[in-house]
């Protein structure tokens, strides 16, 4: 088709919808009527003369629209409490692995140097939880812990390399 067939047929469509539009404006399908007054004009409801502002604001500050139990917080706002700074938790450990006592792998056994709580190194087994650590595997050549939301992965310390 050509631009000025296109043309020519947005123009006819267009002026039908106009039409059309003028038609049922002019005499709608459905008649349309404004519904009769049901009450008396002394039948409205008048706001009582005798609220007090401040009342209102009472009312407003005893239910809090902005909780959902629409009662006050229990806890009373401290601006210097929260500009104090949280206390930092405690550091995480550092652990190192001072070597593996394999046993052909029936019963590993590692040397873990750096736990809290204790003093030098500690033998530990797979399995075992010590200060909220705990072994989750030991391999000939590392040993896995997990704990305080971090996991180690030791390797043996190789002073020659």
């Amino acid at each position: 088709m050509r631009s000025g067939a296109i043309n020519a047929s947005l123009i006819v469509a267009g002026s039908a919808g106009l039409a059309l539009g003028v038609r049922l404006a002019a005499a709608p399908l459905v008649s349309v009527g404004v519904p009769q007054r049901v009450g008396n004009p002394e039948q409205v409801v008048q706001p009582s003369p005798n609220a007090h502002p401040d009342s209102l604001v009472a009312v407003l500050v005893a239910r809090d629209p902005f909780r959902v139990t629409r009662r006050p917080s229990n806890v009373v706002y401290d601006p210097l409490r929260l500009a104090q700074p949280a206390t930092p938790p405690p550091p995480k450990p550092l652990l190192a692995l001072v070597g593996i006592v394999w046993d052909n792998g029936r019963d590993p056994t590692a040397l873990v140097e750096g736990l809290p709580g204790v003093d030098g190194p500690r033998p530990v087994r797979q399995g075992e939880t010590i200060a909220g650590l705990r072994v989750k595997a030991i391999k000939p050549d590392r040993v896995v812990i997990t704990g305080l939301d971090t996991t180690w992965t030791l390797t043996v310390r190789e002073p020659w390399k």
